[in-house]
C-alpha cells in the first residue's frame, strides 16, 4: 500500500502520480489528505506523525509538500522497523522520524528509477516512481545511502508548574487550532488561560464541540492526544488568529 499525501488539492498532478504509480506496479495507492495549505512543510509534518500509525505494516508514505522543487534539496526514501517514506529532504519526517527511526535511508539520484526529467514535477519523476519500485522491493536501487537527514526547527512542549509552553502545529479546515502540548497535561482542569498578545483569555476544557454555547471557545482532546482550540460551530481561529508554528502559551 501507497500513503499519499500533498498539498496539490483537487489538481490533476494527484492523478498523474497515481497514474505513474499504477503502471510500474500494481499497487493499492490511499490518499492521507491533499488538502495540506500550500507550501506548508510543518503542516505536512504534524499530520504525518500524528496519522501513520493507523496504517498497515510494510505501508509506503509518499510525501509531497516541496517548495523547493527543483533546489539542491535533496529526495530521499527511508525504511524504518515497520514501514517506508518517500518525499524531500526539507523536514517533513521530522516527528515522524522521532517516532519511528529510520534504519537507512537513500537518496534518491539513481535515475534508472526516474519516470521523467521535469525541474518541477518531481512528485512525477522522482517520487512516486520511487514509492512504486519499493513496493516491488528495489529500494536499495534507488540511490546511495544517506546517514543523516534534514530537519525542522519547531517549540518543543514544556511544562513549568502551572505554565506549559508549545507551537501550533497548524490550522485544520474548520478553523480549528492543533497543538503540539499533551492533552494529559491539562484533562484535570475544568479551564485554561491563554496568553495572546499580553492578554489573557479564559477557555474552558470541554469532552465535546456543543457543550458550549454557539460561537464560544473550547479546548479538547483532539482524539490524537493534543490540545484542541475550537469554536461550537465556528473558527475559532478568526477569533485567536494564529499561525502555524507560533508559539502557544498557557495558564493552568
Amino acid at each position: 500500500m501507497i500513503v499519499f499525501m500533498t498539498d496539490w488539492g483537487l489538481s490533476h498532478y494527484v492523478g498523474i502520480c497515481k497514474g505513474v504509480m499504477r503502471k510500474i506496479a500494481n499497487v493499492e495507492v490511499v490518499d492521507l489528505t491533499h488538502d495540506i495549505s500550500s507550501f506548508n512543510v510543518r503542516e505536512a509534518m504534524y499530520i504525518l506523525s500524528r496519522s501513520f500509525i493507523h496504517f498497515p505494516k510494510g505501508s509506503i508514505f509518499l510525501c509531497v509538500v516541496d517548495y523547493g522543487v527543483g533546489s539542491s534539496r535533496k529526495a530521499i526514501a527511508a525504511k524504518t522497523e515497520n514501514y517506508y517514506f518517500v518525499g524531500p529532504d526539507n523536514g517533513v519526517f521530522t516527528l515522524t522520524f522521532e517516532i519511528e527511526k529510520p534504519i537507512e535511508i537513500r537518496e534518491l539520484n539513481n535515475k534508472e528509477f526516474y519516470y521523467g526529467d521535469s525541474q518541477t514535477f518531481h512528485g512525477r519523476d522522482i517520487f512516486s516512481p520511487a514509492a512504486a519500485y519499493i513496493h516491488l522491493g528495489k529500494f536499495e536501487q534507488l540511490g546511495d545511502q544517506l546517514y543523516n537527514y534534514g530537519t525542522l526547527p519547531y517549540i518543543r512542549p514544556k511544562k513549568s508548574g502551572n505554565n506549559i509552553r508549545g507551537e501550533i502545529a497548524y490550522i485544520d479546515k474548520f478553523g480549528n487550532i492543533e497543538t503540539n502540548i499533551p492533552y494529559d497535561w491539562i484533562k484535570d482542569f475544568e479551564k485554561v488561560t491563554i496568553v495572546k498578545n499580553r492578554k489573557r483569555i479564559e477557555i474552558p476544557i470541554a469532552n465535546y464541540y456543543s457543550e458550549v454555547e454557539k460561537g464560544q471557545l473550547l479546548i479538547h482532546n483532539d482524539s490524537t492526544g493534543y490540545v484542541e482550540i475550537a469554536a461550537n460551530q465556528y473558527r475559532a481561529n478568526d477569533i485567536l488568529k494564529f499561525n502555524t508554528g507560533d508559539l502557544l502559551e498557557l495558564i493552568l
